[in-house]
């Protein structure tokens, strides 16, 4: 199953963004979007949608596994 920071970094990749552009852009420290890719804490939902908008996908692309039931 893809981990949240997986997802991000495919969606980065196709973007050309780096994380710290992203951290930026999210309005967050680089520190704090770090713990939240890595599980240490969670996304809000209102910065799960705004991720999901920066990175031109959907809350569903970036934060339901595809093997959800």
């Amino acid at each position: 199953m893809d981990s949240i920071k997986e997802r991000v970094g495919a969606f980065l990749e196709r973007t050309g963004m780096t994380k710290k552009q992203l951290a930026e852009e999210m309005g967050m420290p680089v520190s704090t979007f770090h713990s939240k890719l890595s599980g240490q804490s969670e996304f809000s939902f209102s910065e799960g949608r705004r991720l999901a908008r920066i990175l031109d996908c959907t809350t569903d692309e970036m934060f339901v596994s595809p093997f959800a039931n």
